[in-house]
C-alpha cells in the first residue's frame, strides 16, 4: 500500500469568525470522511479570542480592543483568551485517529511538536520540542500548540510567531492589564521569540509552508498535495459562519443585554 494522500490549504488572512468557522467545518468534514487528512495554514486579522466558556468582559480589555480595532470572538475550544494577528502563522492538522496511531494526547502532541520543530529548524532557527506542547528556540517560545479529539477526528493546532507584538497582546487581555508596565512587557518579550529574530532574511510564506508540509509528510509517511476548499466543506463552512459571525455567539455584554 502506498503512502496516504493528504491535502494542504492556505486560507490566507481572514476575519476571526471566518477562521473559527473553518475550524468547525473542516473538523466536521474530516469526521464524516468527506476530506482526507488536511494541513491548513492561516492568519488572523487582529483578534482577541476568548475560550468557549469565558466572559469577554472578564477576559479582555474591551475598551482597548475597540480602540485598536481588535475584533473579539469566541473559540470552539476551552482554555484562556489569546490574541492573534498577521504576525502569527497558524498551522492546523485535521486527521483521523488511525493517522496518528494513538488516542493519547501527550503522545500526539509529542509527534506534532517534533515535526513542527524540524520544520522550523529547516528554516534556519534552532528549534526544539519542549514538553508538553511548546516549541522553543534557546529556551524562548516560538510556537504553542494544542489539540482535541472529536469522535475519531483530531484537530491539532499550532502557531509560529513570525513578527508578533507582545505588548499589544498583553494590553488586550484584561487579566494582565494591571501589570502592563515596561518591566512586565520586557520580561514577556524575553520569554518568546519571533522567527524574524532567528532567521535573516525572513523566509517567504511559501518557504515556511513548504517546510511544514515536508516535516509532517516525513513524520506521518504521507504525501501532502496542495488543494483548495471544496464542497461539502464549503457548505459546512457557510453554516458554521452564520452561527459564529453573530454577537450572540460572542456573548459581548451589549449582545447579552439586548
Amino acid at each position: 500500500m502506498g503512502a496516504p494522500v493528504w491535502q494542504w490549504l492556505d486560507t490566507g488572512v481572514r476575519r476571526a469568525a471566518e477562521n473559527l468557522a473553518l475550524n468547525r467545518a473542516l473538523l466536521e468534514a474530516r469526521r464524516a470522511g468527506e476530506i482526507p487528512g488536511t494541513v491548513r495554514f492561516h492568519r488572523y486579522a487582529p483578534a482577541a479570542l476568548v475560550g468557549h466558556h469565558e466572559d469577554p468582559a472578564q477576559a479582555l480589555d474591551l475598551a482597548y480592543c475597540a480602540r485598536q480595532g481588535i475584533v473579539v470572538q469566541r473559540r470552539l475550544t476551552g482554555g484562556g483568551a489569546i490574541y492573534m494577528d498577521e504576525g502569527v502563522l497558524g498551522w492546523e492538522l485535521y486527521l483521523g485517529r488511525a493517522d496518528v496511531g494513538t488516542p493519547e494526547m501527550p503522545a500526539i502532541s509529542a509527534r506534532m511538536c517534533t515535526a513542527a520543530a524540524a520544520a522550523i529548524r529547516a528554516l534556519g532557527a534552532r528549534a526544539e520540542y519542549r514538553a508538553p506542547t511548546d516549541i522553543v528556540v534557546g529556551g524562548r517560545k516560538i510556537s504553542g500548540t494544542g489539540g482535541a479529539l472529536d469522535g475519531d477526528a483530531l484537530l491539532y493546532q499550532g502557531t509560529l510567531l513570525i513578527d508578533f507584538d507582545v505588548e499589544v497582546m498583553l494590553r488586550a487581555l484584561a487579566a494582565t492589564a494591571p501589570r502592563v508596565t515596561p518591566a512586565f512587557v520586557a520580561a514577556a518579550r524575553d520569554s518568546v521569540v519571533n522567527l524574524r529574530e532567528c532567521v535573516a532574511p525572513l523566509p517567504a510564506p511559501e518557504r515556511i509552508h513548504a517546510a511544514f508540509v515536508a516535516a509532517f509528510a516525513q513524520e506521518f509517511g504521507a504525501r501532502i498535495e496542495p488543494a483548495v476548499l471544496g464542497e461539502p466543506a464549503l457548505a459546512r463552512y457557510r453554516t458554521a459562519l452564520a452561527e459564529i459571525d453573530d454577537p450572540a455567539w460572542v456573548g459581548l455584554p451589549a449582545a447579552r443585554a439586548a
